[in-house]
């Protein structure tokens, strides 16, 4: 009682601020449970088609996102559209019939093309003696096809040494792969589907494949155990991979802030409007529709841009409302737009994204980075002050799961930016064709995004920005993230 008794007396001594509370609230009721089932049930439709990037289907949820920000009033960012487009390029390794292993000498010939796997982005036909090179160790001789042996745990070492073997004067490089069938075959499968990368993959201007170490001569097996460096054999390579370039769309609208003086800084709030499309059927459904993945978080942000769009003033920072594409293909739309930003992320204070907040527990929320930065303590008072939400945040019960890697807020945290990831947990139909609109949680769906617009509020109106705790910073942004 106390407590209530001194809130309403400060707030009595203070006109203002009653009403900015009062026009918070009235803001904060635009968010509805009805609206989100309405929004959700549109972007998680079976006639979107799981809205993968890219697809016509995710061109569409970008153009519809855009019509419903100009509708309430936001600014497009992007000049005179709300649409920031991005260049793709999928990329696949090319048929088993356009590669080729040739090796002649001591027990060699040719190598069967289930045992090499072209690596993107290195194709073209080379001829030379074979090299036996160590990562880090002395150049071939130059015209020398370098081959390395790489144990299972080292491949991703091995492939990050190939541009300076090739600098170093090899023309080709073969990456021997000493690991069980089942590695190498699971290597194959990643790199015969199509991958995405944001641009043109760096071209290696060279032939490099991975190849079975088994699938070699018994001898040249032996000088790559040893290290040793052999000149009694020569290999003819020959890889293709196949390319097509695509684009995809984030979409970005946003409201002005009302003091002079700090409308040059920016919150942005985030979500994924996409989904990863069309699957293996399950009981004959093919369409994974994402609902709450990330149909929830899509909706909210929408939701969001409305309510703060109703105030009849503005928070005192600028607003951002962010829903990107290509998360679920290494974050490519956020990774895009921390590379390329449309407002300065020196002036970015905080990004608060919202990545499936529509299953699980009825009242429970996480919010993973809230131990990074005095947003955490933020959030904590707004809770305090909304009771009325009925909600309590936990810390991240899933750490070794690692999700403060795998959503877009991580695409702004490594840029410096203090962050939020709001976030209930994955359930038994993540990324499969169940994860559909009639199983979300809408009350509470609603009541997260509610909290998320008094945050917002609370950060857009504080006199001071969110700082970054030192050590978090020194571990996310100097460090790359990784957690001891």
């Amino acid at each position: 009682m106390k407590r209530i008794r001194v809130l309403v007396l400060a707030l009595a001594a203070s006109p203002a601020g009653l009403s900015a509370q009062a026009e918070a609230g009235t803001g904060a009721a635009t968010i509805t449970a009805g609206d989100l089932r309405l929004r959700i049930g549109a972007l998680a439709h079976d006639s979107m088609r799981g809205r993968a990037t890219p697809s016509p289907e995710l061109d569409k949820a970008a153009r519809h996102i855009a019509l419903r920000f100009e509708a309430f009033g936001l600014q497009p960012a992007d000049g005179d559209s709300y649409l920031q487009e991005y260049p793709l390029t999928a990329s696949r390794a090319g048929a088993p019939a356009r590669q080729l292993l040739q090796i002649d000498g001591p027990g060699g010939g040719t190598i069967e093309a289930s045992d090499i796997l072209p690596v993107p982005g290195g194709r073209g036909q080379a001829t030379g003696p074979l090299a036996v090179v160590t990562p880090g160790g002395a150049n071939p001789p130059a015209g020398a096809v370098a081959v390395l042996r790489v144990a299972a745990e080292d491949t991703r070492q091995g492939l990050e040494s190939v541009r300076g073997i090739l600098e170093g004067g090899a023309v080709a490089v073969l990456l021997a792969v000493d690991a069980p069938d089942d590695y190498f075959d699971g290597i194959r499968r990643f790199y015969e589907r199509e991958r995405l990368s944001v641009g043109m993959p760096e071209e290696l201007g060279a032939p490099v494949a991975l190849v079975r170490t088994q699938a070699l001569p018994e001898a040249l097996r032996a000088a790559l155990a040893s290290g040793a460096g052999t000149t009694a054999w020569e290999a003819r390579v020959r890889t293709h991979s196949e390319f097509r370039e695509e684009r995809a769309y984030n979409t970005i609208g946003w409201i002005e802030g009302s003091d002079p003086d700090l409308r040059g800084e920016f919150i942005v709030f985030t979500a994924h409007m996409d989904h990863v499309g069309v699957g293996r059927p399950v009981d004959g459904d093919s369409i994974y529709n994402g609902a709450d993945d990330d149909a929830s978080g899509t909706a909210a942000i929408i939701e969001l841009a409305q309510a703060f769009a109703s105030l009849e003033t503005p928070p005192r920072r600028s607003l951002v409302f962010m829903t990107v594409s290509g998360e679920e293909r290494g974050l490519l739309g956020s990774g895009w737009y921390a590379e390329n930003p449309l407002f300065p992320l020196g002036a970015t204070v905080a990004n608060l994204n919202i990545d499936m907040i529509g299953r699980n527990w009825r009242d429970t929320l996480v919010a993973i980075g809230a131990d990074e930065s005095t947003l955490g303590a933020s959030l904590r008072q707004t809770l305090r002050e909304h009771p009325e939400l009925g909600l309590e945040m936990i810390d991240d019960p899933w750490p070794e799961q690692n999700f403060y890697f795998r959503s877009d807020h991580y695409s702004f945290a490594r840029k410096g930016v203090p962050i939020l990831f709001f976030f209930t947990g994955t359930h038994e139909d993540y990324h499969g064709p169940n994860d559909e609109s009639d199983r979300i949680l809408y009350d509470k769906t609603a009541r997260i995004t509610r909290l998320i617009f008094h945050l917002g509020q609370r950060i857009a109106d504080a006199d001071e920005r969110p700082e970054w705790d030192p050590a978090a910073y020194r571990r996310v942004v100097e460090g790359g993230g990784r957690r001891e």
